[in-house]
């Protein structure tokens, strides 16, 4: 992860930290007034001519700290700049070394709509959901980290504040993340710590964190906390964790639910995060419900991709033409049994979903509404508390998962074939290829021909991939030209590999 040290002298060299892990220096100071609120504390890093301005923050009990992920080999130099006097002006050093073996950096964008780590390791996102799990009580938490650890899952959507909504929403959480509902102004810092240290597990775990910043789902003030608490809670959010290279920013779940969507001046927000954090974490926002005319405009600059609440695969090609981003379908619907449409989704549909996403050149998120058995003394649901996963697709995910880290995803291209009205999802065949090399396709309907020209001079090997039973046929060899295959049974699809000398 990295290292730190507790600074009581004028210069001080810190140990060694290895390149992405976490740096971070820590004070004391001043515990007197409001710290959170007059405070003014960061660092400007240096190694050679690259220059880093990090922000700092107040962690309760007269404790500061400067949190830094170095990006780059070689010894570090930093000073402290505060406008207290007693914090400001501290010198120190360190080296930044090689990653550990299971450290490949931060996610970023490659090829304009895919996903890799920072050294090049491919990064295939299989998301959930489960949006206040570090906000209930502590044992569930720690039963979700241990579901986690044995999911296919490698990135979760997770809210900072607490949420209230039906379907076992309405509990308090464990801790509230400021003082009280009427001073915004003072955290609590139990509470910050807390998702610090659940954002660090989840690194352990390899597991991306998708923090969404904000929700309309509040019964405490947080909703309407006003632009100055907005914009300060953010740059608090930018300090804390921006240095963990898992971490992303989701500005709001549904931002456009009519009770949030004028409260807060997504521009600003958005704005903020792009100039402020050091790090460039990967930025977006989602909406409400599945049509476009519901999303935020995505081209802005502050979005780095493009997160969607819909189904709607058939549009993916056009969405990626629209945006020049990667596709997230960050909400697809949840596997469960609660009475709402959006969250009693048959486990075969949202398996079949990932199909579509996927092949659709996007990726998928998963989400669950089943009550499981986590506590006795709460109703808990994977897709609101985390807990545990009784569901049928995830086992099916995985084997989804790990048949498209099989393939060159980020040198493949999607293509949609309508084989009558282009809404209903089971007409549509979706194929995603990379010409003379490897050809995949997905129907969700059986008697259904799936057409394709297979380029080279190379004959291919076919495979019949049943995406339920999760089984492949033989293989079969076939000749480059023209080729035309009949899905036999539901849930199919096809993967032809060119045959390599």
């Amino acid at each position: 992860m990295g290292c730190g040290l507790f600074i009581g002298a004028k210069a001080v060299a810190i140990p060694k930290t290895e390149q992405w892990g976490v740096q971070e220096i820590m004070l004391r100071g001043t515990a007197a007034g409001n710290p959170y609120v007059d405070v003014s504390l960061g660092a400007e890093f240096t190694l050679g001519s690259h220059h880093l301005t990090v922000p700092g923050f107040y962690d309760g009990n007269g404790i500061y700290r400067i949190r830094f992920s170095p990006d780059q080999l070689g010894t570090w130099a930093f000073v402290t700049k505060c406008n207290l006097a007693e914090l400001n002006d501290r010198h120190g050093s360190f080296e930044c070394i090689p990653p550990a073996r299971n450290n490949h950096g931060p996610v970023r964008i490659v090829n304009t709509f895919y996903l890799e780590y920072a050294d090049g390791t491919p990064f295939y996102s299989v998301g959930t959901t489960a949006y206040q799990w570090t906000s209930v009580k502590q044992s569930i938490q720690e039963q979700t980290l241990a579901t986690l650890a044995g999911s296919p899952f490698n990135k979760i959507r997770m809210a900072v504040f607490p949420k209230s909504y039906k379907y076992g929403n309405d509990t308090e959480p464990w801790q509230y993340p400021f003082v009280s509902s009427v001073d915004l102004a003072r955290p609590n810092y139990d509470f910050f710590q807390n998702f610090d240290r659940r954002v660090r597990q989840l690194l352990e775990l390899g597991i991306q964190a998708d923090v969404i910043l904000f929700h309309p789902y509040d019964r405490w003030g947080y909703l309407t906390m006003g632009r100055e608490n907005n914009a300060r809670y953010v740059r608090y959010m930018i300090a804390r964790i921006s240095a963990y290279r898992n971490v992303w920013w989701s500005l709001a779940n549904e931002w456009n639910i009519p009770r949030i969507k004028d409260e807060i001046d997504w521009e600003e927000i958005g704005s903020i995060l792009r100039q402020e954090d050091p790090h460039q974490r990967l930025r977006s926002i989602h909406n409400w419900n599945g049509s476009e005319e519901n999303f935020y405009d995505h081209t802005r600059p502050w979005v780095t991709h493009v997160s969607m609440q819909t189904s709607q695969f058939y549009n993916a090609i056009k969405w990626r033409d629209r945006y020049g981003k990667p596709l997230l379908f960050d909400e697809m619907r949840y596997e469960g049994d609660v009475p709402s449409g959006w969250g009693s989704l048959p486990a075969e549909d949202m398996v079949s979903y990932f199909w579509m996403a996927g092949l659709s050149g996007g990726y998928g998120m998963h989400g669950e509404t089943f009550r499981n058995n986590a506590d006795r003394e709460t109703e808990v649901r994977w897709w609101a508390k985390g807990g545990l996963l009784v569901g049928r697709s995830p086992i099916r995910i995985a084997f989804f998962k790990f048949f498209m880290e099989s393939l060159p995803v980020k040198e493949m291209t999607p293509t949609l074939v309508d084989n009558g009205d282009p809404k209903e999802l089971g007409s549509n065949v979706y194929t995603f290829a990379k010409g003379g090399e490897v050809y995949v396709s997905y129907v969700r309907n059986e008697n259904t021909t799936i057409n394709l020209k297979l380029t080279g001079d190379k004959p291919y090997e076919l495979t019949v991939i049943d995406t339920w039973n999760m089984t492949e046929s033989p293989k079969i060899q076939v000749q480059p030209g023209p080729f035309s295959y009949t899905t036999r049974n539901r849930y199919e699809a096809i993967c032809l590999r060119s045959k390599q000398d």
